[in-house]
This record gives structure tokens, C-alpha cells and sequence, in this order.
């Protein structure tokens, strides 16, 4: 199966399991797992300034990841992966959140149920920015992916280091009470649908690339 096809049934399944995954939490409290998680994990991590503190800093290499990561690929002239990085964040940083919570209605955390390290507003799923950990992280582990056997060692420093930050932006939400476990995954999903798409647009323009210059050649 060609590249592009396999990133659009992978869209449509992200998409599957984002919305059934909505559907279960849609104006319900923590789902099988989200209390406990919580729980253990503020129990493993009492909360403190200084724990609080960390957080903060994951949350804001999240808010500035974004513009690093497009003002690498210009550095690298690499114009089809700045554009392919604005498109995988823009729309999520504009209309995600705003969009899907209120299709789901689900509350937040409350301090009956878990300590409330940072109060946040609104509703709770999914989470945005889970949605934008995503979009960046995974977005800059597909491009990094992209230079293949030349990239060695930066490939594996990018991927390792993405993952390890897309995971604590998602754990450092639960820590802080604002979401479930279960927001975090639906934000992944639902940002990966998309992702998705794009990089099936993108493997699709490379095709017709490569097939344009083997006609040239």
C-alpha cells in the first residue's frame, strides 16, 4: 500500500476511536483508570513549588515548541515542512479546543476527587493541550523521520526527546488537576487524525514529486 494511503485509513482510525472514546466520556466524570492514575501520580509527586514549578516550565517548552520548530525547517529551507508544521498547529492552537469541547461536556476534575494543583477554566476533554502537544511533537517525529538513514543519530535525539516531551506535557496535566488521563488520550487522538491527513497530503506531493523528476530523467 502506498505511503499516503496507509496515513489515510490510520486518520480514519484515530478519528474511530477519538469520537468513541468522546462518546464515553461525554459529560462524565473520570472513566475506568482516570481516578486512580491521578491519584498514584500526585501520590508519587506530592504536590510543591518546586514540582509545580517543573510543570510550568513543560507547559511552556510546549507554547514555544511550535516556533522553534518552524523556524528550523526555514533554516533548513525545508519550505514543505514549515508549511506542513503551520498546518498541523495553527488550526488546533485556533479552533481544536474551541470546537470539540463543547461537543463533549465533559467537567473537570474536582478537588472531592484529586488535589487541584492549578485551577483551570472550562471543559475538560479533550484536552488542548494535549491537542497541541501532538500536533508539534508529532509533526517534528514524522519530519525528523523524513531524512531517513542521513539523519541517524539526530533522528533518534529528535524522536527520543519529542516523545519524552509529548508524554510529560500530558502526565504534567493530570498532575496539576486540570484534566483526566482520559483527555490526554482523546487530545492525542483527535490530533493525530489530523496529522494524519496532512502527512498523507505530504507523502502524496513527495510521489508526485519523485514521479515528475523519474519522467524528467
Amino acid at each position: 500500500m502506498k505511503p499516503y494511503l496507509v496515513f489515510l485509513v490510520a486518520a480514519g482510525l484515530f478519528l474511530l476511536a477519538a469520537v468513541l472514546l468522546g462518546l464515553q466520556a461525554k459529560g462524565a466524570g473520570p472513566l475506568p483508570g482516570d481516578l486512580e492514575f491521578s491519584r498514584v501520580l500526585q501520590s508519587a509527586l506530592p504536590p510543591s513549588d518546586d514540582v509545580r514549578q517543573f510543570w510550568v516550565v513543560v507547559g511552556e517548552a510546549l507554547r514555544y515548541s511550535p516556533y522553534l520548530a518552524v523556524a528550523v525547517a526555514l533554516g533548513l529551507r525545508k519550505w514543505d515542512w514549515a508549511v506542513l508544521l503551520v498546518a498541523a498547529c495553527l488550526p488546533i492552537a485556533l479552533f481544536g479546543e474551541a470546537q470539540l469541547k463543547p461537543l463533549f461536556n465533559r467537567p473537570r476534575p474536582t478537588e472531592d476527587l484529586v488535589t487541584i494543583v492549578q485551577a483551570a477554566k472550562g471543559l475538560s476533554f479533550p484536552s488542548g493541550a494535549a491537542l497541541q502537544a501532538m500536533a508539534v511533537y508529532g509533526t517534528t517525529i514524522y519530519l525528523s523521520r523524513l531524512l531517513g538513514k542521513s539523519g541517524g543519530t539526530i533522528t533518534r535525539i529528535v524522536t527520543a526527546l519529542s516523545v519524552t516531551l509529548l508524554v510529560l506535557s500530558g502526565v504534567g496535566r493530570v498532575y496539576l488537576g486540570a484534566h483526566w488521563a482520559t483527555d490526554i488520550f482523546g487530545g492525542w487522538l483527535f490530533s493525530s487524525a489530523w496529522l494524519a491527513l496532512l502527512m498523507a497530503g505530504h507523502q502524496w506531493w513527495l510521489q508526485q514529486g519523485e514521479a515528475a523528476n523519474s519522467e524528467v530523467e
